[in-house]
């Protein structure tokens, strides 16, 4: 009897640690334009996200997390390779596209190689500038499309993929896809499912009330559209709540930064992000916003209940990240593509199933960058991440392990549309230093960016400590002094680095010391 009691007591032992061990399921959740701070736990006065809060609540949250790219297509290119623009050369506005070379070091193909069933639903943001169409074969399921869907997804033609659903709206038709692609998965491999939501993109803002003029600039209220009265989230949610635009919204947004330097009549003000130059259309883009952010929040409660539901939530880490933040009034203005803290910063939590008592609901301020996940992504699934990659894995911080983190980030923005400048700048401490340079041609080259030489022609200081909302420019104040000279310098010293890394990168020797 005593015998067979310790046989069990060694196979329960074993079965314990080979669960543990056990390569866990990845679901990679990003929004689209959704900035740091907004979901309820994270301490949002009008948000309602329960869902997404008790995985904040039961997981760990990375507060100071900065993307590595604050604009669409090439942030996608980062999280998913590793690699900031400067590295990868892939945005808007480069000379490059993404090449098969460059996607066979991405985690989506890392995964798959070692074993994984991969998919993809939603917005994939870079098909356009790469595989001309072919990025459906590179995942086991694909339910996506590229470009930027609408509101009502089958009216718009770029989401055919779509056309089949049941549902009528892009949220809900991709919660609808998540669950059929959990019905699918293999019972012999481990999965990683990568959903990337269209919420709350201004492209999702501006067509819940199709064929409006007023309601697409935001002038009247979305829900006079007869398809959303008495809908759950889109109809009255916010509308009755004391909500307050920024006090900057509609004054003169060259206070904070100069004409020369960035014309907001070029498209900010006139065309893309417009609705954010006007009082009454930046309150209405305030609650499309929330209720967006809300309805999401229904779909990601309802992904983990098919995960209880189909026995998979015990092993299945989730990660969840935005692409970039937004503008929305602060400074006067609207968009992305600058490196305020508004645009750069995200949200960013994962939360593990298998995570300890002790670490459940922790709050991690080191500074983080996109460029963690992909190797995050790997660390999980037992991967060493290519030495291209620029990121370093989350998980030994998720563990509490004491090691070595980095005390200074780098930050750029190479968007130089809609007569954006390049930014480029530090985080470090308590401080934040931008500097922006104008490139007057459509596409850049790697000489383009060679600035060695050249005075920006705009910078910025920010102590963040004193003005978290970075108001009050210091660098008249602080030229001359000892920190504003250190972190010119340091800004020009990982510039060198990047574009030395660059140069190594091309002719694939690169080796990214960690």
């Amino acid at each position: 009897m005593q015998k067979t009691y310790f046989i069990l007591v060694a196979l329960l032992t074993f079965m314990g640690s080979y669960a543990q061990d056990k390569h866990p399921n990845i679901i990679f959740l990003l929004a689209d334009d959704q900035r740091d701070n907004t979901f309820g736990a994270m301490g949002h006065p009008h948000i309602q996200t329960p869902h997404v809060d008790k995985l904040i609540n039961n997981g760990v949250r990375f507060s100071n997390t900065y993307i590595a790219e604050p604009i669409c297509a090439p942030s996608r290119v980062a999280l998913f390779t590793g690699l900031n623009e400067r590295m990868s050369g892939v945005g808007f506005t480069s000379s490059y596209k993404l090449t098969e070379d460059q996607w066979a070091h991405s985690y989506p193909e890392m995964l798959r190689k070692n074993g994984y069933y991969t998919g993809f639903i939603g917005k994939f943001g870079m098909e356009y500038y790469t595989f001309k169409g072919k990025a459906k074969a590179k995942f086991d399921y694909w339910r996506a499309h590229d470009g930027w869907a609408k509101f009502w997804p089958k009216t718009a033609r770029n989401c055919a993929e779509y056309f089949d659903s049941g549902e009528d709206i892009i949220t809900p038709v991709m919660g609808e896809s998540i669950v059929e692609f959990l019905d699918d998965v293999p019972s012999e491999k481990p999965f990683c499912l990568s959903v990337s939501f269209s919420v709350p993109h201004g492209s999702q803002i501006k067509s819940m009330y199709p064929g409006n003029k007023e309601a697409e600039d935001c002038m009247i209220p979305a829900n006079e559209y007869e398809k959303l009265k008495g809908h759950p989230f889109y109809d009255t949610l916010y509308r009755n709540m004391n909500i307050q635009i920024p006090e900057e919204t509609a004054t003169d947004p060259y206070v904070h930064i100069p004409y020369q330097v960035l014309d907001q009549n070029k498209g900010r003000a006139t065309k893309v992000y417009k609705y954010d130059y006007d009082t009454i259309s930046c309150y209405e883009h305030h609650i499309r916003y929330y209720q967006q952010i809300s309805a999401m929040d229904k779909v990601i409660g309802d992904m983990v209940k098919a995960l209880n539901e189909k026995g998979l939530s015990k092993n299945t880490v989730i990660i969840f990240a935005s692409d970039h933040g937004l503008l929305m009034g602060e400074y006067g203005m609207g968009g992305k593509a600058l490196l305020y803290d508004l645009t750069t910063k995200i949200p960013c939590f994962i939360y593990d199933p298998r995570l300890p008592a002790k670490s459940k609901g922790k709050t991690e301020n080191k500074l983080v960058s996109s460029l963690d996940i992909p190797s995050t992504i790997l660390d999980y699934a037992g991967i060493t991440p290519p030495a291209c990659m620029q990121g370093e894995s989350l998980v030994p911080l998720i563990k509490g392990r004491n090691r070595k983190w980095r005390k200074e980030l780098f930050l750029e923005s190479l968007y130089t549309g809609r007569g954006n400048p390049v930014c480029e700048g530090i985080r470090l401490g308590d401080w934040k230093y931008i500097r922006m340079f104008q490139i007057k041609k459509g596409k850049y080259t790697e000489e383009d960016l060679n600035f060695t030489s050249r005075k920006p022609d705009y910078e910025q200081l920010f102590n963040l400590k004193d003005d978290p909302n970075e108001m009050n420019n210091l660098v008249e104040k602080y030229d001359g002094s000892e920190i504003l000279a250190k972190l010119r310098n340091k800004t020009s010293d990982h510039f060198n680095k990047q574009n030395m890394a660059r140069e190594k990168y091309k002719t694939n020797t690169l080796i990214i010391e960690r």
